[in-house]
């Protein structure tokens, strides 16, 4: 055996293997919790996941924590030799130190979880992994007011979280405050459509209203916040010399949005210009 790799033992042989010790503890741990968790189908997988993700955080913090623990003596003597070294070592990893930091924004925060869907710059989607560095999202668009996930995944640094606002558009929970945005020319009256969709959208929401008062008065006197009322509305906009738009919003539970918002439109569209079916029809004969 080298002479330097005995006296590399003699010296620090003990650190060595406590810290052989700690990540081997730290894995059998971790395997056999999530062994457990995988186990019990009682728990939805959403639950599950979220409890794997965090503790994978934990063990991490955990391990890191006992590196630092064990080496304390030789990172005080290093620092204290190196000063230099480390001021550039810290200029060199400050993108990973923005990371980590807005990591740790997101987690006193509480700004998302696993399962929300955000939006942040431009990126908008579901939140299917969340690490101390990065996130990870399954993209739902490809427009913002679409509602279908495209099938690709996005990853990005959670540095972003220092810089750029970050929308949460499921914040209320099992119910949210969904817009529907319908440009039509002034050749269409607008006291006429705009009843039209009045009625339209009452009728598909019905069957959700009940359970929508309820839950958005639990979160006002939980959270003590104003929430708003959860009727449809519907508000008329000019945008332009020629056309204006008609703007409903619904409260329904998230993952009906894409099906009650096609609803809505076809019936409107159809009964807002029925003279179109049999146009189309016709063409398409010819």
């Amino acid at each position: 055996m080298p002479a330097w790799l005995v006296s590399l033992f003699n010296s620090y042989g003990s650190d060595f293997f406590r810290s052989a010790v700690l990540v081997v503890v730290l894995l059998l741990v971790y395997g056999s919790i999530v062994r457990t968790i995988a186990a019990n189908p009682r728990v939805p997988v959403d639950t599950r996941r979220r409890w794997m993700i965090n503790i994978r955080n934990a063990m991490i913090i955990i391990g890191l924590a006992g590196f630092v623990t064990i080496w304390a003596r030789e990172l005080q003597t290093i620092a204290l030799s190196m000063v230099a070294f480390t001021a550039a070592l810290v200029v060199a990893t400050k993108e990973l130190l923005m990371c980590l930091g807005g990591g740790l924004v997101r987690s006193m925060s509480g700004s998302y979880e696993l399962g929300d869907i955000i939006e942040i710059g431009a990126i908008r989607g579901r939140v299917m992994d969340i690490t101390m560095l990065s996130t990870t999202v399954i993209e739902i668009g490809p427009r913002h007011d679409a509602h279908q996930a495209t099938g690709r995944s996005l990853n990005f640094p959670n540095s972003l979280l220092l810089s750029q606002p970050v929308a949460r558009e499921n914040f209320t929970g099992d119910y949210v405050m969904h817009i529907i945005t319908i440009p039509l020319p002034y050749s269409v009256r607008p006291a006429r459509a705009e009843r039209l969709l009045q009625e339209i959208a009452n009728e598909a929401c019905a069957p959700h209203l009940e359970g929508a008062r309820r839950h958005m008065a639990m979160l006002e006197s939980k959270l003590l916040m104003d929430t708003p009322s959860v009727e449809p509305r519907i508000s008329l906009q000019p945008a332009s010399e020629k056309e204006y738009r008609l703007i409903a919003r619904i409260a329904l539970p998230p993952r009906e949005r894409q099906r009650i918002e096609q609803a809505i439109l076809h019936r409107f569209m159809f009964e807002c210009f029925p003279e179109a079916e049999p146009h189309t029809a016709a063409s398409a004969a010819d």
